[in-house]
């Protein structure tokens, strides 16, 4: 065992010859002796080996030391004595008990003093390390650092060139000459306040950090003032707790900001504040209100794991990368109205048990709402947002896990009488549903799919591809009406064209050239506009004017080409192949009209060939093919019953049923689209 070959090693002989060795003293008496010595180098390497695995950490930990009561002698030490911290001075007051209270007015005094005198005076800059310490009574850093006024031509002579290169970068805000100069307090060094406890008020505001600030696993018991405060380096609160109020009004953080795991007992104030850089709050919780009115963070803003026990604001707030809410929890009213968004906003297995508000909120182009895994957690949980606009960004990449939270949105925005927001949920349901049929339909992991079900599965996919593709899952009734109005155009002209180009030769029977200009001209009109719907209600215009291509494409020209190849030669050549219901002229719903008249002699005597002889004439074969599709017209127009051939008769049957089709299509579309017009839909 490679054990053995180690103890071999240090002892210097096979530990597996030990029987061996001990039978042996019997007959060698003289080699005992080294025998002896080898057993006792062993024993003391082992006694060794335990004392190192199990005694020494319990002598190594060093136990934490009690703190200790500062003194003015104690307090004159440390500050002749700095400490340095990674490079740079600090006043070292760790692991003390600093009685700042009233009762103890003439240390307080002389503490403030003596810091900021031996502060100022520092030619290099001086940090302050009260980790681990309890402050009791109120901190001021007004009383520690420098005040200077905030003026290029009046900043203070103690600063060093390179701190006022610095400044005068960070603070931009530096006032030109002639105008009103305030004054700010300037902390030149690192202030570390880790596992510290103040149990009394601390103030920090109107404060320029120009070094790093820590302040990790500390305890605010009181107020927490850092209103107007500016960090130039690294600002990290990483598990601390603020037991009351913690104020961050106007603060600017021009580097990372982290307040990864901190507990905001009271109220969180970070209106008008200023994030350059990064911003962590993931795993905070924020137990009373917290307002983030009109903050701006240029860089990502992580509030993953949060948790926020009372009502959340972050009206007015910009945001120029991600912002990140995955895992949190919103036990009251969350609101990000007039808020800016620049890029996506992550809000995976979000738990909300009250409403959130995104009304009049912006979000740049591509910029969505990732909503994946969201729950409804209580009656009042609603999603407040601009009709016809939230619908649009909320965002899912798959349907299996999501099929409870696409369904709780849609019947969020049904309650609300948001309609489109609403429709335009389910149509993503929808093509989140064909997505996963694709994936099924050609799957190549080796699963074996009975043919019936890859059938059914592949009917599926076809029908709801149409339903996606020609009205949006009947969602968008502007994306229906520019399909039919092609369509109406389309057969309009086929049928005129079969009507009144019958032949070349021996004798011409052709249209005249003022018909021809108007019908090609009000069918280029007609296509045109229905191509314009097109590309303004459907996500995939192209794919969906091809759809539309291969319904009324492939058959009629099949049919048209045949008629003209096997020419026309029968009885009443020359006259039109429609009539009219000359009995009357309005405006009819003609949804039980078929396209041919019946054979019944007194019921023909009512119809009546149209006028080929009228500059209009090309009217009624938009007539025509608008009642075989949309089953309305202005005149109930038909094809006679005598000498038509069959391909211009399988022809508007063919228009006929898809018109059949249609306009079930357009009636579930309004049913959808208008409030009140199908109120069994909303039930679901």
């Amino acid at each position: 065992m490679w054990y053995l070959k180690v103890l071999n090693k240090l002892v210097g002989f096979k530990v597996i010859d030990f029987t061996d060795k001990l039978f042996a003293l019997r007959k060698d008496k003289q080699s005992k002796t080294n025998l002896i010595k080898q057993y006792l180098k062993l024993f003391s390497l082992l006694l060794t080996i335990f004392l190192l695995l199990f005694l020494t950490p319990a002598f190594a930990a060093t136990p934490t030391p009690e703190p200790t009561p500062l003194t003015l002698e104690l307090l004159q030490e440390r500050l002749n004595s700095p400490i340095q911290n990674e490079g740079i001075y600090t006043i070292d007051l760790r692991y003390l008990v600093i009685n700042l209270t009233n009762e103890n007015t003439e240390f307080r005094n002389q503490f403030y003093q003596l810091l900021q005198t031996k502060i100022n005076r520092s030619q290099t800059p001086l940090g302050i390390d009260l980790s681990n310490s309890l402050i009791q009574g109120e901190l001021s850093i007004n009383k520690l650092a420098l005040v200077t006024p905030l003026s290029k031509a009046a900043l203070s002579p103690l600063l060093t060139p390179k701190e006022q290169e610095q400044l005068e970068r960070d603070a931009r805000f530096l006032t030109e000459p002639g105008e009103q100069i305030p004054s700010i307090t300037i902390f030149r060094g690192l202030l570390k306040l880790n596992q510290a406890r103040f149990t009394g008020s601390v103030n920090f505001a109107n404060t320029f950090f120009l070094q790093r600030v820590e302040a990790l696993h500390t305890l605010f018991s009181e107020e927490a003032n850092w209103s107007d405060t500016h960090f130039s380096r690294l600002a990290n609160f990483s598990h601390a707790t603020f037991g009351r109020d913690a104020n961050f009004n106007h603060t600017t953080f021009f580097k990372t900001a982290e307040f990864h795991h901190v507990h905001f007992q009271g109220v969180t104030n970070f209106t008008e504040t200023l994030f350059y850089n990064d911003a962590n709050f993931s795993q905070a919780e924020f137990s009373q209100l917290a307002n983030f009115t009109r903050t701006q963070w240029l860089k990502k803003a992580d509030f993953n794991q949060t948790i926020w026990r009372d009502r959340s604001l972050l009206n007015k707030s910009y945001f120029a990368e991600s912002l990140l809410f995955n895992n949190a929890t919103f036990e009251k009213a969350a609101t990000f109205r007039e808020s800016h968004f620049q890029e996506l906003v992550l809000w995976r297995n979000v738990s909300l048990l009250d409403q959130v508000d995104f009304s009049n909120a912006r979000f740049t182009k591509n910029v969505y709402l990732n909503v994946e895994g969201l729950t409804f957690d209580s009656d009042r949980a609603k999603i407040f947002g601009d009709t016809g606009e939230i619908g649009k960004v909320l965002y899912i990449s798959r349907l299996e896990g999501n099929q409870n939270v696409l369904r709780n949105l849609v019947r969020n925005f049904r309650q609300q009488q948001q309609i489109a927001d609403a429709n335009q949920l389910e149509y993503t349901t929808e093509r989140l549903r064909r997505q996963q049929l694709v994936i099924r339909l050609f799957a190549e992991d080796g699963i074996y799919i009975p043919y019936t079900t890859w059938l059914i599965d592949a009917l599926q996919w076809l029908g709801l591809s149409l339903l996606l593709l020609l009205s949006a899952d009947g969602t968008s009734f502007g994306l229906v009406f520019g399909v039919g109005m092609i369509a109406i155009a389309y057969f309009g002209l086929l049928f005129w064209l079969v009507d009144r180009w019958r032949r070349r030769y021996p004798k011409p029977i052709l249209p005249t050239y003022l018909e021809s200009i108007s019908m090609i001209g009000s069918f280029t009109s007609l296509t045109f506009g229905g191509a314009i719907a097109i590309f303004q209600t459907s996500e995939q215009p192209s794919l969906t004017l091809l759809c539309l291509a291969g319904i009324i494409l492939p058959i009629p020209l099949v049919l048209i080409g045949r008629l003209y190849q096997q020419g026309r030669y029968h009885d009443l050549l020359h006259l039109t192949y429609f009539v009219e219901d000359g009995s009357m002229r309005q405006l009819r719903l003609l949804i039980g009209r078929l396209p041919v008249i019946p054979r019944f002699p007194f019921f023909r005597d009512r119809y009546m060939p149209i006028l080929w002889d009228r500059r209009w004439n090309w009217l009624n074969y938009y007539d025509f093919s608008l009642n075989n599709l949309l089953k309305l017209g202005f005149n109930d127009i038909r094809l006679r019953d005598e000498h038509v051939p069959g391909i211009i008769t399988t022809l508007a049957w063919y228009q006929w049923s898809l018109g059949i089709l249609y306009i079930a299509l357009l009636l579930w579309t309004l049913s959808r689209t208008i409030p009140g017009l199908n109120l069994l839909i909303y039930l679901k």
